[in-house]
């Protein structure tokens, strides 16, 4: 059994109208919701073997703070990869990373950008646990985190409708 997270970036500021996209920071609602998504992140256990991030400031600054909560100064932090080619990634990209992955990981984190990351999601979610697949595709919003289980022993076996959604959560859940 694999297990995929794909992570939306947290709420990122628009503070500064001249600012590129790819430099924007988290805003202050982005950084508290980082700290909710640790918390619930460190509560499940979820430790990836690698994860996958796009080098956009948001997402790194997303990834810093949920690592520091996960890590929590273990010897052996988990493995990021700044993957250029995750930065407003569309679906086929995404599973071309997917398929990609070392096979030895069993739990592999993506974390990325909208509208690429929610298509890719529904794309892969043949079925889901209660109503989280219809709130996944009425909307994934920043710091949207969904867990998909695939039943091979290969990310190069993932295919579109073949995986679990087994959970989907977002900020707005989850108390700060």
């Amino acid at each position: 059994m694999l297990r995929l997270w794909l992570l939306r970036h947290a709420k990122s500021a628009w503070d500064d109208p001249g600012l590129d996209d790819f430099a924007r920071p988290l805003s202050p609602r982005g950084k508290k919701a980082c700290r909710a998504l640790a918390r619930h992140m460190a509560e499940r256990n979820l430790q990836p073997c690698l994860v996958l991030c796009s080098p956009a400031t948001r997402t790194r600054q997303t990834w810093e703070r949920l690592d520091k909560r996960l890590s929590g100064g273990a010897p052996d932090p988990i493995p990021v990869r700044f993957e250029p080619s995750l930065y407003l990634a569309d679906p086929t990209t995404l599973l071309a990373l997917t398929r990609a992955a070392p096979t030895d990981c069993r739990e592999l984190m993506l974390i990325g950008h909208n509208p690429g990351l929610e298509e890719f999601a529904a794309r892969l979610s043949g079925s889901a646990a209660g109503d989280a697949l219809d709130r996944l595709t009425e909307k994934y919003p920043t710091g949207g985190l969904a867990e998909i289980a695939f039943p091979v022993k290969a990310w190069a076996l993932v295919a579109p409708k073949a995986g679990f959604l087994a959970s989907f959560v977002v900020p707005a859940q989850l108390k700060d």
